[in-house]
């Protein structure tokens, strides 16, 4: 009995618990030491070592395993993730086929690692060495968005694949500003891609969102600029279409759509039962046609504002002032340079040929294409609706604001005299 309890004791030593006692730790976990050091050349490591001020958790913040909150650029094409090792308070990373000669790597810690109060660390961290004797000159700079969504994205796996030597991929995350920085690289050409990825396989599945752009890395460092977004391989669908009066179709599709796309009316063509065409005169994309709309409707109530009794000017805001030690305001949050894709055009019919209520017509669309320039004709019918019959069991009640007295007609017209009848 007494061995076996010794054999309990011991068993709960070698857990990764949280210890007992002490003051409550609210940190996360720091680095403390790297091995090699970060910026050294000529260096032929086994493994990168990364030492913390405590013992991390084997199981990190928004991931599935350790290896999934490190990048090591570059990495072959064949070469599979990086391999990870957990020791308590120590993690060392390797390639799967060990690290190149004459090459400068980057090892990137996502952010997620965790001691076992689980205290989460926020921020990532770099390590830069080569084993060669010196490190490239170049880099890729850039940001990351949401399209869709118009903000920045964070934590977008992005990769560089060198048109030069295809076999290697450099490799890099944004930050929390959506900014990226992948290299060191030698000059030359290469194709930049952003992805969300959403399950963490390093690899481009069905749904995800993505961009990907060409770089000339030279010795100026322009900023690009990737707008993430789904990019399905697929042709757009009608999703559905909508009648807005008996001229105006608005025709909704499944995906976005490409914004360069010439819009013209002989895109669409609407046909009626005995296959005779309906006259098209305008294709327009539904952002910009609502936002029109609601710019004439903000300038309809400001005119009837006008004929009004007219209140004065608001003042100016006044700016706030800034003294000195103080923080200063946040900037706005940067946005994409062009609006996200729309998923919807306008289609105007000319008043001569409108369509008619109750009856069914046949829409068909054609180069309408895709994110990714893919098209094909598309066709569906629809009906217009007829208008819906006003309640006549409903009894309205009176409104004695517009119905006129009973004795209304026997009074005179204000300002006449009287009519005068003889007996």
């Amino acid at each position: 009995m007494r061995r076996l309890i010794a054999l309990v004791l011991v068993g709960g030593c070698a857990s990764a618990g949280a210890p007992p006692g002490g003051p409550e730790d609210h940190a996360p976990p720091q680095i403390v030491k790297v091995t090699p050091d970060s910026g050294k050349t000529s260096v032929h490591p086994k493994e990168v070592e990364i030492r913390f001020d405590e013992v991390v958790s084997d199981r990190p913040s928004g991931a599935t395993t350790l290896d999934q909150l490190f990048l090591i650029s570059p990495r072959t094409t064949s070469g599979g993730s990086a391999n990870v090792s957990w020791h308590r308070s120590r993690i060392t990373v390797r390639p799967p086929r060990g690290f190149r000669d004459n090459t400068a790597y980057r090892i990137t810690m996502l952010p997620g690692i965790a001691d076992l109060r689980g205290n989460v660390r926020r921020d990532g961290a770099s390590i830069l060495f080569s084993t060669g004797p010196t490190f490239p000159p170049y880099s890729i700079p850039g940001r990351v968005f949401d399209w869709a969504a118009l903000k920045v994205a964070n934590g977008v796996y992005i990769e560089a694949i060198s048109k030069a030597d295809t076999n290697l991929v450099y490799l890099t995350a944004s930050d929390s500003s959506g900014q990226f920085d992948v290299g060191p690289l030698e000059a030359g050409a290469y194709i930049v891609r952003a992805l969300i990825d959403q399950n963490n396989n390093r690899t481009l599945d069905r749904n995800e969102k993505w961009d990907t752009t060409t770089v000339t890395v030279s010795d100026a460092r322009p900023m690009i600029e990737l707008d993430v977004i789904e990019r399905d391989s697929a042709a757009a669908t009608f999703q559905n279409i909508a009648v807005d009066d008996s001229v105006t179709l608005r025709v909704s599709f499944d995906k976005p759509l490409d914004p360069a796309i010439p819009l013209q009316p002989a895109l669409i063509r609407v046909q009626r039962p005995d296959s005779s065409q309906l006259t098209v005169t305008k294709v327009e994309w539904a952002t910009a046609f609502d936002q029109a709309r609601q710019a004439q409707l903000a300038d309809s109530a400001r005119r009837g504002d006008s004929t009004r009794t007219r209140q004065p000017a608001a003042p100016p805001p006044t700016p706030p002032v800034v003294t000195p030690g103080s923080p200063r305001p946040a900037p706005p949050p940067p946005k994409p340079k062009s609006p996200p894709p729309d998923r919807a055009v306008i289609v105007t019919l000319s008043p001569t040929t409108p369509m008619l209520t109750g009856t069914t017509y046949r829409i068909t669309a054609r180069g309408m294409r895709n994110l990714v320039g893919n098209s094909t004709d598309i066709r569906r019918t629809f009906t217009v609706p007829k208008p819906t019959p006003k309640d006549t069991t409903r009894k309205t009640s009176p409104d004695s604001a517009r119905r006129p007295p009973a004795d209304s007609a026997r009074r005179p017209p204000a300002g006449r005299p009287p009519l005068l009848f003889k007996p």
